[in-house]
């Protein structure tokens, strides 16, 4: 018996483990067990989180970047506000802001992790649309699933003006040298420019400030040949009611040429929509407004949806389209040991496109002042984001060091079931050990006894 008790302790002592057969303690085998597993799975969950910060510092570097980015562009705005500027330096303010626009995509293309993209939009809610002609660009943390009805009734147009000007043989004649402007964009024509040059003019200078000039007798649907004798129109590129075309002539003897007319201006139109209320969509408060091809919905508690319409959806009449929020599509982070416990990563795509930074222009006073409002509000979006990737950092990091108090506590409480106590277990082992020694003394003294009693009979 003695020297089964010494084996359990020699086993106890040079494991460390108190229980090192379910019949040393069963209940306590079965409650570490499970303690064991929540232990681990309390170990990964803090690694998790910490992966989880590393994604989010690598967005946000790439964030910093493009406000970094911003911040020239919106200086480069402010420089070409000023009109001691003439047309070469703003040609090379503008190639710069070109350049740094292209810069933006690049870094949303390239910041990565783990191969996974973090700023393109991989990282932001699916949504599907019936209708190829419209698609969910954003949507706030704030919209939920659902099936959402929207109904674009007419299309977005762009500034179109058609001028009386197309091709001849004549050529510009001192009384008609003078100058235009397109939206307060000067273009000069001299004494002795034929149409052909006046029309390739007209194309070089007015494509600096987003306005297309062909020769088309249809509003440019089909381009014709300048040569062809079609009448020559303006047409911007963009759409929506912010887009115009307004005209100044110097004389009227170049307006008659040019076929225009002093101070005429055209508008674009922006599309026409509106939104159906339904038990799992849109609800009576919520709100529309169109800008162009744009349509943005609000509603309460952070609610924001935009949608974009491609140009002619509506052309053969309203179009109804359902668009489908769905859940998939964040970055999951499992922050705990137990399922449901994570934290849904969104990041939204903030390409120069999204950011409303694509197409600025910046040949005139007014063209770089409304940059400087595009850029600004560009700013607060990234700004906003950047605030939320803040707040999934400290999330996580709080996450973590929760994770860290549990994962010690519980390892306390398995190590007091499972792992021996060493004094003790020592102080047991001695004094098995003194017994035995004892045992084996007395036992050998008990059989020299037979001896002696033979002994004293000889």
């Amino acid at each position: 018996k003695i020297n089964k008790n010494i084996s359990k302790s020699m086993e106890r002592l040079s494991s460390g483990y108190r229980i090192t057969s379910p019949a040393d303690d069963a209940a306590g085998l079965a409650i570490s067990t499970k303690m064991s597993a929540q232990i681990r799975g309390l170990d990964r969950a803090s690694k998790n989180s910490n992966d989880g910060v590393s994604v989010i510092q690598s967005a946000e570097g790439g964030l910093e970047e493009i406000h970094s980015i911003l911040g020239r562009m919106r200086e480069l705005a402010v420089q070409a506000t000023n009109d001691v500027n003439n047309e070469e330096d703003r040609d090379a303010i503008q190639e710069e802001l070109n350049a740094l626009v292209e810069e933006i995509n690049q870094v949303v293309e390239t910041t990565a992790f783990n191969e996974q993209k973090l700023l393109n939009g991989d990282l932001t809610r699916r949504t599907m649309s019936s209708e190829f002609t419209m698609e969910a660009t954003y949507i706030s943390q704030e919209v939920p699933e659902g099936l959402y009805e929207i109904s674009v009734t007419a299309d977005a147009t762009q500034a179109l003006y058609t001028t009386a000007f197309a091709y001849s043989g004549a050529t510009v004649t001192a009384e008609q040298e003078g100058t235009i402007t397109v939206n307060g964009f000067l273009i000069e024509f001299k004494e002795g420019m034929t149409m052909t040059d006046v029309y390739e003019s007209l194309q070089t200078h007015l494509s600096k400030i987003g306005i297309d000039v062909m020769a088309s007798t249809d509003g440019g649907v089909t381009k014709d040949e300048f040569s062809s004798g079609s009448p020559v129109i303006f047409k911007s590129r963009e759409y929506g009611s912010d887009q115009r075309i307004e005209i100044g002539v110097t004389n009227d003897e170049l307006a008659a040429l040019l076929g225009i007319g002093d101070g005429d201006v055209v508008y674009g139109t922006d599309c026409e929509a509106s939104l159906t209320v339904t038990d799992e969509g849109f609800t009576s408060t919520a709100s529309l407004t169109t800008s162009g091809n744009d349509i943005s919905i609000v509603d309460r508690n952070g609610f924001e949806m935009e949608v974009t319409v491609e140009p002619g959806a509506a052309a053969g009449g309203a179009v109804e389209t359902t668009i489908e929020v769905f859940s998939a599509g964040t970055m999951i982070v499992q922050t705990g040991a137990n399922s449901g416990e994570q934290l849904e990563i969104d990041i939204p795509d903030v390409n120069a496109d999204e950011l409303g930074v694509s197409n600025l222009i910046l040949y005139t006073h007014e063209y770089a002042s409304d940059a400087i409002e595009a850029i600004d509000a560009a700013v607060i979006k990234v700004s906003n984001i950047r605030s939320q990737l803040g707040a999934y950092q400290n999330r996580l990091e709080d996450v973590y060091d929760n994770l860290e108090v549990q994962e010690e506590s519980i390892t306390a409480a398995y190590s007091r079931i499972m792992d021996t106590d060493m004094a003790e277990e020592m102080t047991n082992y001695t004094q098995q050990d003194v017994l035995s020694q004892a045992a084996i003394s007395m036992m050998t003294k008990s059989n020299e006894r037979p001896e002696s009693i033979l002994q004293l009979l000889q």
